[in-house]
């Protein structure tokens, strides 16, 4: 099975995550303009371990190595794809849902 999702955000970056399991392991394509991102590198494997958080994490590892600011949507986005792939999040349920978003009620 497949996972994709694209992200369009405020800082302007296209960016696309793909998740494909793999036996034990998730892999992550990430197609974006985004050099910050590309330093994460844009192919890597996440394993059951990584689905959650802690210091020796994948992400924990690649946000180490370039940081990203902390309204990047990218980290959550892998997530939920790794997520979506491995049935932690029913896929039924984004399906219906098509897109989530922020929605910016007020600004003065």
């Amino acid at each position: 099975m497949v996972t994709e999702i694209s992200l369009n955000t405020i800082c302007g970056h296209a960016t696309k995550v793909t998740a494909t399991k793999e036996g034990k392991s998730t892999h992550i394509h990430i197609d974006t303009d985004c050099e910050k991102l590309k330093k994460w590198g844009t192919d890597f494997d996440m394993e059951t371990k990584d689905l959650m958080e802690g210091p020796e994490t994948v992400f924990a590892q690649k946000t180490e190595k370039a940081p990203l600011t902390p309204t990047c949507f990218v980290p959550a986005t892998v997530m939920n794809a790794c997520w979506l792939e491995n049935g932690m999040i029913s896929k039924r349920l984004a399906s219906d849902k098509g897109k989530i978003e922020i929605i910016f009620d007020k600004l003065e």
